[in-house]
């Protein structure tokens, strides 16, 4: 009895390690950078790229809407920029680092967004 204890234990505390996962989409980041280069599907590409900078915005907030304004941010896309511009962005830093081109789309969009929009550093 005191062993099956144990080893409920042992499992339970070992458990929340596995709830960290995140799913991460299986398209690589060149044929993200071919969709982004046809007119039919630039709205698609748009879609993306603005659905991981909201993600990455709203990720400072917890499921009580409060968040940690202290927290580092990934990338600073001004209010002012329009999707045509962050697009053409991402295909610019894609092309020039084409080493990521077999990394996740994601995180290779994240590290365009991140070297194309860094944050002020506040002193």
């Amino acid at each position: 009895m005191k062993r099956t204890l144990l080893v409920t234990l042992a499992l339970a505390c070992a458990a929340p390690g596995f709830a960290h996962a995140q799913r991460i989409a299986p398209m690589k980041a060149g044929n993200f950078a071919r969709l982004c280069t046809r007119a039919t599907s630039a709205g698609i590409c748009d879609a993306y790229i603005g659905g991981l900078t909201d993600g990455v915005s709203l990720s400072k907030i917890n499921d009580r809407n409060e968040g940690d304004p202290s927290a580092p941010a990934g990338f600073c896309v001004p209010t002012t920029e329009t999707m045509p511009v962050m697009r053409s962005k991402v295909l610019a830093w894609l092309k020039a680092h084409s080493e990521t081109l077999d990394k996740p789309v994601g995180e290779s969009v994240f590290a365009a967004l991140h070297a194309s929009y860094p944050c002020s550093v506040k002193k």
